[in-house]
C-alpha cells in the first residue's frame, strides 16, 4: 500500500471502487483517466456496502486483462475486499488500495492464540481472551492477518 494513489500509465481499463471519503482520495486520478480520454468505471459503495460481499468477485472477474484497480474504503473493509481481489486473480501489481479513518490492528497472542483488535499504536495490550499482557511487535503474519504479540517484560 502506498500513502497517496499513482496514477498507472498505459492500462486497458481503470476500475475505481470506493465510499464518498474514498471518492475524494482516488478524484485525482479519476481525472487523470478522464484527460487522457481511457476507459474506466467508478463502482461507488454508499451505505448499502452489500456488494462487497456479494456481486463484487462476479464484477472484478468479468474485467479484461490490462485492468488496474484502485480501491479505497475503511480501514475495517479493506482486509476482506482484498482477500477477494486476489481471490479473483488480481496480483499486487495490477491493483492500489487505500485506507481512510481510525485505522486499528490485529494482535496474535503467543499464549491462546487467539486475535485481539486494538488501536494502531499501542504497545502492550492485555489479551482479551487470556488477559496475558502482550508486547506489540512489528512481525506481521500474512496469514493470520495480525501482529505477533509477544510477551511483556515486567
Amino acid at each position: 500500500m502506498k500513502n497517496q494513489p499513482i496514477f498507472v500509465q498505459s492500462k486497458r481499463k481503470y476500475l475505481f471502487l470506493a465510499d464518498q471519503k474514498g471518492l475524494t482520495i482516488l478524484n485525482p486520478i479519476i481525472e487523470q483517466a478522464i484527460i487522457n480520454n481511457d476507459s474506466f468505471e467508478v463502482v461507488f459503495l454508499g451505505k448499502q456496502k452489500e456488494f462487497l460481499h456479494t456481486d463484487i468477485a462476479h464484477w472484478l472477474s468479468q474485467q479484461k486483462m490490462g485492468t488496474y484497480l484502485y480501491v479505497c474504503l475503511p480501514w475495517k473493509e479493506l482486509h476482506p475486499i482484498k482477500l477477494k481481489i486476489e481471490e479473483v486473480g488480481f496480483s499486487e501489481e495490477e491493483y492500489q488500495w487505500f485506507g481512510h479513518g481510525d485505522k486499528s490492528k490485529n494482535v496474535f497472542c503467543c499464549r491462546c492464540h487467539e486475535i485481539t483488535e486494538v488501536a494502531n499504536g499501542e504497545v502492550e495490550i492485555n489479551c482479551q481472551y487470556c488477559h496475558l499482557l502482550l508486547e506489540v511487535s512489528d512481525h506481521y503474519s500474512a496469514l493470520r492477518h495480525a501482529y505477533l504479540g509477544y510477551v511483556a517484560k515486567l
